[in-house]
């Protein structure tokens, strides 16, 4: 079975719209799909028909031992109050994150480069990138790496840290919208095998049920590596594509196989 649970869509910093989403899911076969937005259910407001069996999804940014990590919300409740104000207060920090950004890339020479975005953006998710391709419109830097270098990027003077939501209060919204809370892409936090496994150990602690064993393209011994993680702790293995766009990276859809010998995440929808 070909399967996606993680995906974005421009409703967040994806760059087709939810229903060009969908339709490329049916053109790659993919019987079941989550688009996960940042910080937004959008994407759910559309009125959409197609076969395939839609699961509802968000991914939220939080911290953990004052590292960034993501969940992903599976099989939420759209309408859930408690989701709902998550949401909204996720969406003020990463707005608050932005006006700083802003306000310090006007040493730089860049004037009102939030409300600048804001004009070309149709929804609220504002990151680094788009002020990245800001810079190099208005000639700034040659380049988005260019602009995360010498302006964006970690210790640079627009690199400003969100205040996210604690980890419990992510994972407390998600099951309170009745769904299933899931540790998004666990190895692109970079962490010791030590530090992971305190981590999947509070994420359990906390509720999380489960785990991103697969994330777009990745060797087997990394999918190994956390098929044995998703076993001991006894998660629920989940798989996507991460996908944002058309690249030689990210393909739409993930053969179920991958996980065939753990216990998937779709079985509790």
């Amino acid at each position: 079975m070909i399967v996606d649970f993680h995906c974005h869509s421009d409703c967040s910093d994806g760059l087709l719209s939810p229903k060009q989403l969908i339709k490329l899911a049916e053109q790659n076969k993919v019987q079941m799909l989550s688009i996960t937005d940042h910080d937004t259910l959008d994407a759910y407001k559309q009125k959409i028909s197609t076969p395939i069996k839609l699961i509802s999804g968000v991914e939220l940014s939080t911290t953990w031992n004052k590292i960034g990590v993501h969940v992903v919300g599976l099989n939420v409740d759209t309408k859930s109050e408690s989701l709902l104000k998550t949401i909204c207060a996720q969406k003020k920090i990463r707005l608050k994150r932005a006006e700083i950004i802003s306000k310090r890339l006007e040493k730089c020479g860049l004037t009102n480069a939030l409300e600048t975005i804001k004009k070309t953006k149709k929804n609220h998710y504002i990151g680094r990138p788009d002020f990245a391709k800001l810079l190099v419109k208005e000639g700034v830097c040659t380049d988005p790496n260019q602009a995360f270098r010498k302006y964006l990027g970690a210790g640079k003077i627009g690199d400003v840290k969100n205040q996210w939501l604690e980890l419990a209060e992510i994972i407390s919204a998600i099951k309170q919208a009745q769904g299933i809370a899931v540790l998004a892409h666990p190895l692109y936090y970079k962490l010791t095998n030590s530090k992971l496994r305190r981590l999947l150990l509070d994420f359990k602690k906390l509720g999380g049920e489960g785990l991103e064993v697969v994330n777009g393209y990745q060797n087997k011994d990394k999918t190994d590596h956390l098929s044995k993680l998703c076993k001991e702790f006894n998660f629920k293995a989940s798989i996507g594509s991460d996908f944002h766009c058309h690249n030689q990276w990210k393909k739409l859809g993930c053969d179920s196989q991958l996980i065939d010998s753990l216990q998937p995440v779709w079985s509790t929808f």
